[in-house]
């Protein structure tokens, strides 16, 4: 093919995406708009920003997420077509927020506020967990930044409340996902001292993992168990957690249940798990050592 007729079918091609965006602003147009843009999305170069930066296309797919609320609020059923719809909204969001900049200015004009209530819905329907797990997507790409105004916000949110929930209760994929969610913010020094600054967060907190971890011995699920001990291992890290770990820690954790041979997908289970009690033990022998630092002598 020449260059002028490769020049001719780049354009082209821009041309096409140009046109899809402005059809955000059209409720008409909108869902295969969506669905162009969304198939296309690996492909097309600062797809993000151009979204960002386009009059009416986050206006447009805002539209799309509000029109869920109904579902949330009146419990009316959401129908697989809706769901479908929703979702490829948020896989345009997820678009923006994987952006480094995109991703935090949509921080701080507080569009995750329109997001966050699509998690308080408990259904465990295929199509209410397409849209959970979407929205689970958008969090995920957000916490890999690092970004600490990102942790911070998610914080003043029910981020964690609703995290919570849907790792005891959800299914094994949001599972996954939360226990992921959780663990980048517990990484963050300010997530740390969020979880445990309170004694009925810690407790929250806590029991909610014991029970992950019981439900792990009859469902085994080797991804939710690997980030569940690196949220026990982070929460060490914090005197007052460490704490209650010691007191409340699964037997199954410490006896190494999970080490058994036999147990497909745990094999590499041993080396963390070890590197987990190797950790409680060595801060609860200076914990004793600085209490022993601490007390009178007896003359």
């Amino acid at each position: 093919m020449s260059a002028p007729n490769m020049d001719c079918e780049q354009r082209s091609d821009i041309e096409r995406v140009y046109g899809w965006i402005a059809n955000l602003c059209n409720k008409e147009t909108r869902f295969w708009a969506m669905l162009e843009l969304c198939e296309r999305r690996s492909h097309i170069d600062s797809l993000g920003l151009l979204l960002w930066h386009s009059f009416g296309a986050v206006s447009g797919l805002l539209q799309e997420i509000v029109s869920i609320y109904p579902a949330i609020y009146q419990d009316i059923e959401l129908t697989g077509q809706h769901s479908h719809r929703i979702c490829t909204a948020i896989g345009l969001i997820q678009a923006m927020a994987s952006h480094p900049f995109i991703g935090i200015q949509l921080i701080r004009c507080q569009f995750m506020c329109y997001l966050m209530p699509l998690l308080k819905m408990t259904s465990q329907t295929r199509t209410v967990e397409h849209v959970r797990l979407s929205v689970l997507g958008v969090i995920c790409g957000l916490l890999k930044s690092d970004h600490p105004e990102i942790v911070a916000y998610f914080l003043g949110t029910e981020l964690i409340p609703l995290i919570l929930r849907q790792l005891e209760l959800g299914t094994t994929m949001s599972k996954v996902l939360c226990a992921f969610v959780l663990y980048r913010t517990l990484e963050h020094e300010v997530g740390l001292k969020f979880a445990s600054r309170r004694l009925a967060r810690r407790l929250h907190l806590i029991h909610t993992l014991a029970r992950v971890v019981h439900q792990l011995t009859l469902e085994p699920e080797p991804r939710v168990l690997k980030h569940v001990v690196r949220i026990y291992s982070r929460l060490a890290d914090h005197p007052q957690s460490l704490e209650l770990i010691l007191k409340l820690l699964p037997a199954q954790i410490r006896n190494g249940y999970f080490c058994q041979e036999g147990l497909a997908g745990f094999e590499s289970a041993s080396l963390e798990l070890a590197d987990l009690n190797r950790k409680l033990v060595t801060k609860h022998e200076k914990k004793d050592k600085a209490n022993d630092d601490t007390m009178p002598e007896k003359h």
